[in-house]
């Protein structure tokens, strides 16, 4: 399986809209590696997994054709994730589409189907899935898993367990686990640190990259629903520990927070077991 990060970046994206901060302001003199779009990733360049506001950047950038793809795996629907309005532009007269062609489906929690369920179009499909529960998406084997995202001050409908204690999301916040000619794949962002659940599944399960999100980059924070490097290696020695990954795992540091941001060197000397994503990067497995 082939990887290709597209974007790497949080919400804000690195350097940050508006933001004059020490590294936004080194960013925008470096470049290259440097900059960062707002996170999505291509799976053999026909799988795509969320679909946020740098899309269409995404799309040109890397001479992808998105009129190609038939599966969107979407984990969760906050904007820098799941851009409604241009994944509605997937119907007439917007696109033009032979007669005849599948539909693009989308697979994603209940959050996802109510947004879709506004956009009227033939071009589009929705797959409910729910943590645990593998589907065949075009002969990969697609299971969510249960994210730490989404965590809500006001309650929610989907509760989650995290370091001993039962938190309430706003929606069923997802991670994915994709598998193909005996490869495992684990791409994990949104989430903070597993749940026990999400550990008991995938232990013995040796996973060949995972992407953990990184968001937080340096610094310690103790809000939840994000993880960051110190999290990342903890992580990590917990997957090995479980028999989910051994030395031949690649691991991956992805989706950053211009907040916790170092220069791509120093954040690798930061994660010197992991690769650090950037904008185009490919991994394969």
């Amino acid at each position: 399986m082939k990887l290709q990060y597209l974007g790497t970046a949080a919400a804000e994206g690195a350097p940050a809209l508006f933001c004059r901060c020490a590294f936004c302001q080194y960013a925008r003199r470096a470049g290259s590696r440097e900059i960062r779009t707002r996170s999505g990733a291509m799976l053999d360049g026909r799988i795509k997994i969320d679909f946020g506001p740098d899309s269409y950047k995404h799309e040109l950038d890397n001479g992808l054709d998105y009129s190609a793809v038939r599966s969107l795996l979407i984990t969760h629907t906050h904007e820098d994730h799941f851009d409604i309005e241009d994944i509605a532009l997937r119907r007439p007269t917007f696109a033009h589409i032979p007669e005849g062609e599948p539909p693009m489906t989308l697979y994603g929690n209940e959050r996802v189907g109510e947004r879709l369920a506004g956009v009227k179009s033939d071009w589009l499909a929705f797959r409910r899935v729910k943590p645990f529960e593998t589907v065949d998406v075009e002969g990969y084997a697609v299971t969510p898993l249960e994210a730490v995202h989404c965590v809500s001050r006001d309650g929610g409908l989907w509760p989650v367990t995290f370091e001993g204690r039962t938190l309430y999301r706003s929606e069923e916040a997802l991670f994915y686990l994709i598998e193909k000619d005996g490869k495992r794949l684990l791409y994990a962002h949104d989430t903070d640190e597993f749940t026990p659940t999400d550990m008991e599944f995938l232990a013995g399960r040796r996973l060949d990259l995972v992407s953990l999100d990184c968001t937080n980059g340096r610094l310690d924070v103790s809000y939840v629903g994000h993880m960051g490097a110190t999290e990342n290696r903890r992580v990590r020695e917990r997957l090995i520990a479980r028999g989910a990954a051994d030395e031949r795992t690649v691991f991956v540091a992805n989706h950053f927070s211009h907040n916790g941001l170092l220069p791509y060197g120093e954040l690798q000397a930061l994660l010197p077991d992991f690769l650090i994503a950037y904008d185009g990067m490919t991994v394969e497995v």
